[in-house]
């Protein structure tokens, strides 16, 4: 037995495809004329994933869907590791803008994705899998159903330079045994994470 919680869902090959931004959905897939799927649309994510392990008490953070509950957050697969977190407020003070906005800029997460109202402090419990890289260029329909959010990575400039974790198979982990503990929750203002979002 791995020591490693969410070992099975790592090892699935379709744990790597998330990571780099793509989406499964046989609905948006390439596919040739006998319906086999030739490739998946993909957009954000990360590039060059590699393997990181997460031991027991280390802290990571996630921003989440305020229609969401926290323990619904917290099954979600894309964290950040504490020095990264912190990493990102000190580029919100430097800039002073808030928190949300800077996850936005630093790890690319369009509006159309989550009005990032939540975010939570958790601790790992038992060791982890995930992947860790830097964050790709996002294109995605826009909201408003007029053209397309594109937001370039900017990773050649350090201070944008942000490595994310994505964590697979938090879902599957059972309630009574939990690869993660919710520490602590706070709640933003999604508008605070628009403001000053430009639509270029």
């Amino acid at each position: 037995m791995s020591m490693f919680a969410n070992a099975a869902a790592f090892h699935d090959p379709k744990s790597l495809l998330r990571a780099m931004g793509s989406d499964l959905s046989a609905a948006r897939a390439i596919v040739d004329a006998h319906g086999q799927v030739l490739a998946y649309a993909r957009t954000g994510g990360m590039i060059s994933p590699t393997r990181f392990e997460l031991h027991p008490n280390e802290t990571i953070y996630r921003f989440g869907s305020s229609a969401q509950s926290p323990r619904a957050v917290a099954t979600g697969g894309w964290w950040m590791h504490k020095r990264e977190f912190e990493q990102l407020v000190r580029f919100a003070n430097t800039h002073g803008i808030f928190v949300g906005l800077a996850m936005r800029l630093l790890c690319l997460v369009p509006p159309e994705w989550s009005d990032a109202g939540v975010l939570v402090r958790a601790r790992v419990a038992r060791s982890l899998l995930a992947w860790r890289g830097l964050a790709n260029s996002v294109v995605t329909p826009a909201a408003s159903g007029g053209g397309v959010v594109e937001m370039p990575h900017q990773n050649e400039i350090s201070a944008r330079r942000v490595h994310q974790l994505f964590i697979p198979g938090l879902s599957d982990v059972s309630a009574l045994d939990p690869a993660i503990s919710i520490e602590h929750v706070f709640r933003l203002d999604p508008h605070h994470g628009r403001q000053g979002f430009l639509y270029l």
